[in-house]
């Protein structure tokens, strides 16, 4: 199974890095993030190193709605704050949306 984490306000929490840790024993895990690639990632980068998440799983969605990111790679279940984006991966994907 394959289960992604928004950075910001989750995957960044002591809970979604929790969570994310309890996933990656039996499961691919991803960050999908809002952020730009080119002038954000360094903090990402850093959480993802640490916690062992290649940086192939990293996806950076520039700005854009993370559901397409959900639908191309075959995401099953994404946590999220933002309650726009949950509803958007409902309505648009196959995948489970959690609002964290």
């Amino acid at each position: 199974m394959k289960v992604s984490y928004d950075f910001d306000g989750v995957l960044e929490t002591k809970q979604g890095e929790a969570s994310a840790k309890r996933m990656m024993q039996n499961h691919d895990v991803y960050i999908i993030t809002a952020r730009n690639e080119k002038t954000m990632a360094n903090n990402v980068y850093v959480l993802s190193d640490r916690l062992g998440i290649p940086r192939s799983r990293v996806i950076f969605t520039n700005g854009k709605d993370k559901w397409e990111a959900v639908k191309e790679y075959g995401i099953d279940v994404h946590y999220d704050n933002r309650a726009e984006q949950v509803d958007k991966i409902k309505k648009f994907t196959d995948a489970k949306a959690v609002k964290f």
